[in-house]
């Protein structure tokens, strides 16, 4: 990356990363287009190499400025530090839709930066996702975990809870227009039947 991208006027350095996030978000590495990138942010195709020497550049700038963005919402503390692990990984989503205003895309790349295997960019993503990982489980250090823990299969649970608000966000980001609102009604529809359940 030229370091000169941080000389553009901040909008169009946010239109430039909002674009490439949509287009990675939706096609991963592999397949997106920086033609695509330039339609979605209306920025020319010239100004994107003069800044980017490659996509691979390109992604591995995107991929670590997401991560950094995210992981200085997640950084603050909980707003319910003795709250039980389920309201601590709810809070989780709503700060991530808190970041939709600026980065419109911003949840649906961090949820594909964590599944990319494309080997060109695998290595460059390493040590970020697992600052990442870290920062969300340190998040949730705090939280009450005796009434998952009461089960034997509690870990089998957490995944289950992971796999479910992955799918609602995908799905969520299908529809038209995404609604981080009625993304966060269905967590919380999903979370209050897993804790009845419990």
């Amino acid at each position: 990356m030229n370091d000169k991208f941080y000389s553009l006027k901040k909008e169009k350095q946010d239109r430039m990363i909002n674009g490439a996030m949509q287009v990675f978000a939706k096609k991963g590495y592999a397949l997106a287009s920086t033609d695509e990138m330039v339609r979605v942010s209306n920025v020319s195709k010239g100004l994107w190499f003069h800044y980017f020497e490659s996509k691979q550049g390109l992604y591995d700038f995107v991929a670590s400025y997401s991560l950094k963005y995210a992981m200085l919402e997640l950084m603050i503390k909980p707003t319910k530090p003795s709250a039980d692990y389920l309201e601590l990984r709810y809070e989780i989503e709503e700060r991530k839709i808190r970041m939709v205003e600026k980065y419109p895309y911003l949840p649906l790349f961090l949820y594909s930066i964590v599944r990319e295997d494309d080997p060109d960019v695998e290595e460059t993503l390493r040590v970020p996702r697992q600052r990442y990982a870290e920062q969300i489980a340190a998040f949730t250090m705090s939280a009450d975990m005796s009434a998952l823990k009461a089960h034997e299969d509690y870990l089998l649970i957490l995944d289950m809870l992971e796999y479910t608000m992955d799918a609602l966000l995908v799905d969520g980001y299908r529809a038209p227009v995404f609604s981080g609102e009625r993304y966060l009604s269905e967590v919380r529809r999903h979370i209050d039947a897993l804790r009845a359940l419990l």
